[in-house]
């Protein structure tokens, strides 16, 4: 027996051949459920936007179905829908507000504030404190010859812009 390709947005599976592959890739089974597969992850705005381009459609307002399914050219949404759609769009546009309106800074921001202004001690004790900003293992303490990318981290090698060539 050869080996099967399976098909997820089918959910069926046939033989490994290039030929029948492609002839399944190209059906419009499979490009409809692929098409309805993504649909699911649409932004709402997008959604709202084109239904409401649309006219009804007589035929699912009338019947409940249409033969056209996903690709009728008229909408399929009942007031309602259409209705809790423009809800949700609005509730993430009052979400988005609200979050700017709480002047979060952005990380550009606070990356900047922490490099450009320099840690305040304290006034009474004008003795400045070094702490180690690289904690050296005790093993790598008695290597003479450690590799650059292994060195302690100081001031002086942050601000040294002469790296070496690769190569």
């Amino acid at each position: 027996m050869g080996k099967q390709y399976y098909c997820d947005y089918c959910d069926r599976s046939f033989k490994d051949e290039t030929d029948a592959r492609k002839k399944h890739l190209s059906s419009l089974q499979h490009i409809n459920n692929k098409a309805n597969h993504y649909n699911q992850f649409k932004d709402p705005r997008d959604i709202l936007k084109e239904e409401s381009k649309k006219i009804p459609c007589n035929n699912f307002i009338n019947y409940g179905e249409c033969n056209f399914g996903n690709n009728c050219r008229f909408s399929h949404l009942t007031p309602a829908m259409v209705w809790e759609l423009q809800r949700m769009v609005a509730w993430k546009d009052e979400l988005l507000r609200s979050q700017q309106m709480r002047n979060v800074p952005n990380n550009n921001e606070i990356i900047d504030e922490y490099f450009q202004c320099p840690i305040v001690t304290s006034d009474e004790n004008d003795e400045i404190i070094n702490y180690p900003i690289w904690n050296i293992p005790s093993e790598l303490k008695n290597y003479p010859n450690l590799p650059p990318s292994l060195w302690p981290i100081t001031p002086e090698s942050v601000t040294d812009v002469n790296f070496g060539k690769w190569g």
